[in-house]
């Protein structure tokens, strides 16, 4: 089996790690998952030689792990500072920038203290990383993240669907689109 195709079986293993965590209830159990997605994903983009979304992905690895524990705004700073200085070091292009910016609404969102303000900063996030991987051209990574992104409507509106009585698929459409500009 190739590097790339390696690369590709850990992005699966990681898609199978986000899509579940989406629809879970408890916030640690959805970090949890979260953790388990970073690291396989940071294995991945390892193997194909991009080490700037590999640091970024390790440290969110760490970060959610944190966030299971603390919601201190002192481990929010740290987070923001250590994804600063891990694209410094491992700076190779363009393409960075958008794995910084994926890590800084994953980090905005680990330490929201609502799950609705958490998936709404995640649904960011998603986008960040789709832009990504497209321009990364890793095939699993980018349906995994548009995946993600929908995993995460789904979910976002399942768990406030009391509050928004949403009934029909065209109102859960205009909801995810909603949601998306604020």
């Amino acid at each position: 089996m190739t590097t790339f195709a390696w690369s590709q079986v850990l992005a699966a293993g990681a898609f199978v790690c986000g899509m579940v965590s989406y629809q879970l209830r408890d916030r640690r159990h959805v970090l949890l998952c979260l953790t388990a997605l970073a690291t396989l994903n940071a294995g991945h983009f390892l193997l194909l030689d991009r080490t700037t979304p590999a640091v970024m992905l390790l440290l969110t690895a760490t970060r959610y792990v944190t966030a299971m524990f603390t919601r201190h705004r002192a481990f929010f700073y740290l987070y923001l500072a250590a994804a600063v200085v891990g694209i410094s070091l491992s700076y190779s292009g363009p393409l960075s920038w958008l794995a910084l910016a994926g890590v800084f609404f994953g980090t905005f969102g680990s330490f929201q203290q609502s799950d609705r303000a958490m998936r709404q900063c995640f649904f960011c996030g998603n986008s960040c990383w789709i832009t990504h991987n497209v321009l990364a051209q890793t095939p699993v990574a980018i349906v995994m993240e548009i995946c993600f992104f929908a995993s995460n409507v789904v979910g976002y509106w399942r768990l406030d669907r009391k509050s928004t009585r949403l009934n029909s698929s065209h109102q859960i459409i205009s909801y995810a689109v909603f949601c998306l500009k604020k």
